[in-house]
């Protein structure tokens, strides 16, 4: 990584669509797939002078990889986090929506933080600034289960989630305008004009 270079980094669960979001977004042709876990490295890709895009790895349990490999990733992953911080202009953090109720009230019962708010909350404390929160999938799931979601990541996160929370669908490219433009916003704010010009 070059010194003078500032990041746009996503990050989300594995199969959450982050990949897909990332394309939708920039045209990059980030790889994806329908086996979780597809990107296992953090990938960079250049996107305007200065600022170069991270796609981190899935952050929790991939299917198919030993627990040595996997805490390896999230060891590298969190590294990252923490050691450029303060060089991260803006990140996105990708939620599956059509998992997210079942897991986060389920693991609330156990008393345990659901991953995709731990991340946030660690993503807030790293950049000293919350993360736009890409609501992934909503062409899979109903209205009301969308806005009992939207309500509960609400609740979770608190006061700063208040203008955070884009429900979008990487397939159909529903929503995706609304968090293009958000993105752009917070990245022209930091002087980073034409992020997604090719």
């Amino acid at each position: 990584m070059v010194m003078d270079e500032s990041y746009l980094v996503f990050t989300g669960r594995p199969n959450a669509g982050k990949s897909s979001v990332i394309r939708s977004i920039t045209g990059l042709r980030a790889p994806s797939g329908k086996r979780p876990g597809t990107t296992r490295r953090i990938e960079t890709y250049p996107l305007a002078k200065g600022l170069v895009l991270v796609d981190m790895p899935g952050y929790g349990r991939i299917t198919g990889v030993s627990s040595r490999v996997e805490s390896e990733l999230k060891d590298r992953m969190l590294g990252f986090l923490e050691d450029d911080g303060p060089r991260i202009a803006l990140a996105v953090h990708v939620i599956d929506v059509s998992t997210f109720m079942e897991v986060s009230l389920r693991l609330e019962d156990k008393g345990i933080i659901p991953i995709d708010i731990e991340m946030i909350e660690f993503l807030l404390d790293s950049t000293g600034e919350p993360p736009l929160v890409a609501v992934n999938k909503i062409d899979k799931v109903g209205g009301r289960e969308l806005d009992e979601c939207l309500v509960e990541l609400g609740e979770q996160l608190g006061p700063e989630s208040d203008g955070l929370l884009f429900p979008v669908s990487s397939r159909t490219g529903e929503g995706m305008g609304s968090l293009k433009a958000a993105i752009h916003a917070r990245l022209s704010e930091r002087g980073f004009r034409a992020p997604f010009g090719r």
